[in-house]
């Protein structure tokens, strides 16, 4: 029994890798696609050059014996500048479903709940969780809304550092401290600071869960707890925790329930997750219901609107306009029924739908435009600094899946006591939010929350890539002083 359990690890790791590696391949093609259509080949070679050299010269600085007490300091008070100058000098405009979210927050401050009753939060329920988090800093701050963009620079800061001590975790130094130094220049992650999403807290929460999982899984008693709690308020900040908890079940059963040792204790501490996860959110919701926040528990009560989104053929899964138009005079039966026969009509060609996710692909992972510089730079007329911006962010992206490639192939062909088992976690947490953007609504913007981990594993690569360098030089010394000495 023990060698088939062995077996099947060994399989399921080998599948896991095999589907990283196509997601990083498949990525960085939809990158030099779009970056083939819009800029010339002398522009291409110029900017991965220039983007390879400032890699290579950042890892070398990365490189020098600088101690942890030193170096951490330096990264986040440099992350946290970048992100106070961009806020205290773009003064982004407030639209759209961050408007709504906002003015919720400040009727709740108020004590007001009678947003609840509109259609968004009737409908999208777990909105308000988001809502509630807000009017409490309302409530302390007043309605200044430099204290929350703040905190987004604070969330966002602290996030730096998660990707820092994962990577240091799940590779070694030098890989966490490129990951870590890449996240806090990333430009998305810059950009939409200025703008009152859910997503930096949530980004926190969950990667503070799952660095939890990876470093005291297996040595704490009570890890579990932690974890839980951690994953639990973050997907009442923005609701993608069912798909965290897949991520984490089949790690979980991957490196720990198929490896033989101390399957029931492992077993135990994933139920606990996942436990704790469903008693918190349902005493949330609860404590909302009974306090006349809300009449509904915290869920989707219109779940099939972003497939029905996500499957539309002539938007290439992006949002539209006329299925609004279609589905919003009609009340929640026929809206419901409507949507169900708008799914099977655009399921109904299996060579289409595959063509639509090919398309979804290349939009959600190589589109020219990240969105998020669209929402950040709101209301601000600059569209050269919006060129720069793009023109930057595509090259990094790009670069970003040439050394994820790298990481991945590596990885997979590591003998199976050479591979990082940690790494497993955030590779399926990629390829898995990269597969439910198969059917579901798309934007550039929604890839915010997988960036961490797809930098952490990229900075592995790059890591991976300037070990092959250095050995190269010293053989080239090496080969040099040996001339020089038969010279002689």
């Amino acid at each position: 029994m023990s060698k088939f359990l062995s077996l099947f690890q060994r399989f399921s790791v080998i599948v896991i890798l095999l589907v990283g590696v196509l997601f990083f391949f498949f990525g960085f093609l939809s990158n030099l696609t779009m970056i083939e259509d819009v800029y010339s080949l002398r522009d291409l070679i110029l900017f991965m050059l220039v983007g390879i050299l400032i890699l290579l010269i950042g890892v070398a600085l990365l490189r020098l014996p600088i101690p942890n007490l030193a170096f951490v300091p330096l990264l986040l008070v440099a992350a946290f500048i970048i992100r106070l100058v961009w806020v205290l000098n773009v003064d982004t405009s407030l639209l759209s479903d961050f408007a709504k979210l906002y003015n919720a927050s400040v009727s709740a401050s108020n004590g007001d709940f009678s947003f609840s009753e509109n259609a968004y939060f009737t409908r999208w329920v777990y909105q308000v969780g988001f809502v509630m988090y807000q009017s409490v800093i309302i409530s302390v701050f007043g309605e200044n809304i430099m204290v929350l963009k703040m905190l987004n620079v604070v969330f966002g800061t602290a996030t730096v550092w998660l990707v820092y001590l994962i990577g240091r975790s799940v590779f070694n130094e030098v890989a966490g401290r490129i990951a870590g130094s890449l996240y806090a220049i990333y430009l998305p992650s810059i950009v939409m600071t200025s703008v009152l999403t859910n997503q930096y807290l949530a980004t926190f929460l969950i990667f503070a869960g799952l660095y939890l999982l990876v470093e005291r899984f297996e040595v704490s008693k009570w890890s579990w707890i932690g974890i839980g709690v951690l994953l639990a308020f973050g997907h009442i900040i923005r609701p993608i925790g069912p798909f965290v908890l897949l991520a984490v079940g089949i790690y979980i059963f991957v490196v720990y329930l198929l490896k033989g040792d101390h399957k029931l204790k492992s077993l135990g501490k994933l139920a606990g997750i996942i436990g704790l996860f469903f008693i918190i959110q349902f005493s949330v919701s609860q404590a909302f219901m009974s306090s006349g926040v809300t009449d509904y528990p915290l869920e989707n009560r219109d779940p099939l609107w972003k497939f029905v989104l996500g499957l539309n053929h002539e938007t290439d899964g992006t949002y539209s306009g006329s299925d609004v138009e279609i589905l919003a005079p009609l009340d929640e039966e026929e809206r419901e029924q409507k949507q169900r026969e708008l799914i099977e009509e655009r399921l109904s060609d299996p060579g289409e739908v595959l063509v639509l996710m090919k398309n979804k692909f290349q939009i959600m992972w190589g589109e020219e435009h990240d969105s998020s510089f669209y929402w950040g730079l709101t209301g601000i007329e600059a569209p050269n600094l919006k060129t720069l911006l793009y023109q930057i962010d595509k090259v990094m992206f790009t670069l970003f899946f040439v050394f994820g490639v790298v990481a991945s192939v590596r990885l997979l062909l590591s003998k199976r006591s050479e591979i990082p088992m940690k790494s497993l976690l955030f590779v399926l947490l990629v390829i898995g939010y990269a597969m439910i953007h198969l059917i579901i609504e798309v934007q550039t913007r929604y890839r915010f929350f997988a960036m961490p981990a797809l930098i952490m594993l990229q900075g592995y690569g790059i890591y991976l890539v300037s070990e092959r360098l250095k050995l190269l030089f010293k053989r080239d010394v090496r080969t040099v002083s040996s001339s020089l000495r038969e010279t002689k």
